[in-house]
């Protein structure tokens, strides 16, 4: 008989939301993604191809979201591996157990870190590992304050296997219980020899390499942030009221693209520390009237009769715009030669943005901690030498959020553009770049940046200072002129 995942009573919601937050990233060995990088990124070591990638993704979200026992997973394991002919390394039934342990493991102690954040002090427990480690033994009942820097480090899981836990105390137990905080424990610190890259690290003893760091820590403050403005939304229906109208219209084919959702998917971006950036966006898109179309590839050729049936209504909704050539068609003003290999495009000499949508897309599917941390994998795989090609094709292509993601992407990108046409089309200002695609010309530059600074500009930041300053300025500059 098939029992269930042993990491908790219940499956939680912080436990699900961290796993679902993640990145996928295809990966030779579990090492290629270093420490506190897991939190944002999926790697299955060895597991190269997306659709591979997914399918694992998939059944372990069934495992964590449903508590899908072990040997469910290895069925699963077996069935994905035979699916994709992937050649792995170790047994089956061996290797299915690594990974369903390690993200069983690590997503519910990055849930627990979560809900720990209301205690004032923290215990650490050592887990019923058969070989127990000596230094996770000594550790067992260390009682420490949450915000001792030892836990950065210490926090579970410790290695492949630890079973090891925290928990919490409340500042009335403590007192109640007459307990007493321990000696921060101190064991020194040991090499670490990557033999892939030569690359030697300092390692805490009793630690596996790259499992010195907190499960999900950078994003705890956000989290903090939302559950403050939530409280001020006493009913989901007092939030719909006030949903802000930051897009004010767009035309769309696609069913699941509307403005109503286009604007919900922008309110949620506006719950998180990029509120200022999305209000910034929405007076850029008002005061020059930057219109939005989200079309089919069917109707992005000029000569095809997608495009013949929306002309009437394309034509209706673009009449207003300022800048709109007298000598275009206006079947031009929406087509484009290369309709099947690009995914928007827009103009100096447009006052609108085209974004092509295929009939499946649903912004409503968008998992917008996706969108935001793909900006801070970017620069984490720039960082690496490892620049991925655009954030667009991050998001398609590594994460749930897919194509549904991508588009809103995509459409920032084009909205990038238009910001930077209004503000004259300056020179590309410095030579770093986050994206391939960035360091094209100054105009991909400034339209990958613009979507990276919306985003999260506070990992753009981390990145590059410079560039989140000059996009806080750009955009000023161009709301303080008068549109033309």
């Amino acid at each position: 008989m098939a029992t269930k995942a042993s990491y908790g009573s219940l499956m939680f919601a912080e436990q699900i939301d961290f796993f679902r937050s993640k990145l996928n990233i295809p990966s030779e060995r579990w090492n290629d993604i270093w420490r506190s990088a897991h939190n944002t990124s999926f790697a299955v070591a060895g597991a190269m191809k997306i659709d591979l990638l997914n399918d694992f993704r998939h059944a372990l979200d069934s495992a964590i979201n449903e508590g899908k026992s072990l040997t469910w997973f290895k069925s699963e394991f077996k069935h994905i591996a035979a699916k994709h002919g992937w050649q792995h390394t170790g047994g089956a039934d061996w290797r299915a157990r690594i990974i369903y342990n390690t993200n069983m493991r690590q997503s519910y102690n990055a849930g627990r870190f979560e809900q720990l954040q209301h205690f004032d002090y923290w215990r650490y427990a050592h887990g019923d590992s058969q070989t127990p480690r000596a230094l996770h033994l000594k550790w067992h009942n260390t009682i420490l304050p949450k915000d001792d820097p030892w836990w950065q480090s210490h926090f579970p899981s410790n290695g492949w296997g630890c079973k090891c836990r925290v928990y919490g105390v409340s500042k009335n137990e403590f007192e109640r219980r007459g307990l007493s905080l321990s000696k921060r424990p101190n064991d020194g610190l040991r090499d670490w020899l990557d033999k892939t890259t030569g690359e030697l690290h300092k390692i805490p003893k009793g630690i596996d390499a790259g499992f010195d760091y907190q499960p999900k820590r950078q994003v705890i403050a956000a989290k903090r942030k939302q559950q403050v403005e939530a409280k001020n939304q006493t009913t989901k229906k007092t939030e719909l009221k006030k949903l802000e109208r930051i897009v004010p219209d767009s035309l769309s084919t696609v069913k699941g693209i509307t403005n109503a959702s286009l604007n919900q998917t922008l309110n949620a971006i506006k719950q998180t520390s990029s509120a200022e950036q999305v209000s910034l966006l929405g007076k850029f898109m008002l005061q020059y009237n930057i219109k939005s179309l989200f079309l089919k590839q069917a109707e992005m050729g000029a000569n095809n009769a997608g495009a013949k049936v929306i002309e009437k209504s394309v034509s209706e909704y673009l009449q207003h715009s300022r800048n709109q050539p007298a000598q275009y068609r206006i079947r031009q003003l929406y087509t484009i030669r290369g309709y099947r290999r690009t995914w928007g495009f827009t103009s100096s000499s447009y006052d609108h943005v085209n974004v092509k949508a295929a009939s499946t897309i649903r912004l409503d599917k968008i998992v917008v901690n996706e969108l935001r941390q793909g900006v801070k994998l970017a620069a984490m795989l720039n960082e690496q030498q490892k620049t991925v090609f655009s954030m667009s094709a991050l998001i398609r292509t590594q994460s749930v959020s897919a194509h549904h993601g991508g588009t809103l992407v995509t459409w920032l990108h084009e909205v990038g553009h238009q910001l930077h046409f209004k503000a004259g089309s300056p020179p590309r200002p410095m030579a770093i770049h986050l994206t391939r695609y960035s360091n094209s010309n100054h105009y991909e530059w400034h339209a990958e940046h613009f979507t990276a600074w919306v985003l999260n500009r506070n990992a753009l930041a981390e990145f590059s200072p410079e560039i989140a300053e000059y996009f806080d300025k750009l955009i000023m500059d161009v709301l303080a002129k008068e549109p033309k």
